[in-house]
């Protein structure tokens, strides 16, 4: 146990490291998107409240050579007794909706290749912005596709810093956290599958402006170490 606990914890290190570092290598804009610097915490960061008819469209950007691969709208389109805010791609049509109990505890999302259901609900962003301060969450989630299966989902956010930021939606003040799971995989050949994501989100809007997610697995015997694809959404526009 202490073996996989070690080479768990310096993989971790070793993602961390690559999403750091790739985008500058890869992706012209850098790591940061042009027009971005480090911001001082605003004296209120009040979450705007959800109501229907409120709206996000992003495109989707391929983080390895910059190429915009999709577009994505997310709209609320009800908010008793849960949240659904439903998703549309330009490339694949109707998505699952990403649904919350309560607003920012989400308990089905859609963002990953397979959507999922939470067996209890899960924050959405930090419930804490306080700087540096990590949460935990542990759960157990479920394929929408295959509800047999139940499998842990950790989850540790972790607030960074107060940018500005500058997306092809305008300039937004946001919180930059960092996200990282460890989860495991339905397909039983697949050990160690982590996910990490950075992502600035906008208090005044609800939602993030920024989020950059990518993962790594190991399946024994194959050669070792897979990676995800690296994918990058950027606010076009909101109401």
């Amino acid at each position: 146990m202490a073996k996989s606990d070690s080479m768990g914890d310096f993989r971790r290190r070793m993602l961390t490291a690559l999403l750091a570092v790739l985008p500058a290598a890869c992706v012209s804009t850098g790591y940061w998107p042009i027009g971005s610097r480090i911001a001082p915490a605003p004296e209120k960061s009040t979450i705007r409240p959800e109501a229907v008819g409120q709206q996000w469209v992003y495109q989707v950007r391929n983080v390895y050579n910059g190429e915009i691969v999709d577009e994505v709208t997310e709209t609320i389109v009800s908010t008793s007794p849960a949240i659904h805010i439903q998703r549309i791609s330009q490339k694949w049509g109707s998505l699952p909706d990403e649904i919350h109990v309560k607003w920012g505890m989400i308990i089905q999302d859609s963002h990953w290749d397979f959507p999922i259901t939470f067996a209890k609900p899960i924050p959405a962003w930090p419930l804490s912005f306080d700087l540096g301060h990590s949460a935990t969450y542990r759960n157990h989630y479920q394929l929408l596709a295959d509800q047999d299966a139940s499998l842990f989902w950790n989850l540790t956010m972790t607030p960074r810093n107060w940018a500005s930021i500058t997306v092809p939606a305008g300039e937004f003040t946001v919180i930059h956290y960092d996200s990282y799971i460890h989860f495991m995989s339905n397909d039983l050949s697949v050990v160690e599958s982590e996910r990490e994501e950075s992502v600035w989100f906008s208090p005044e809007i609800g939602r993030w402006v920024l989020r950059r997610s990518r993962g790594i697995y190991y399946v024994p015997g194959r050669g070792g170490d897979r990676y995800e694809d690296y994918r990058q959404w950027e606010l076009k526009s909101w109401r």
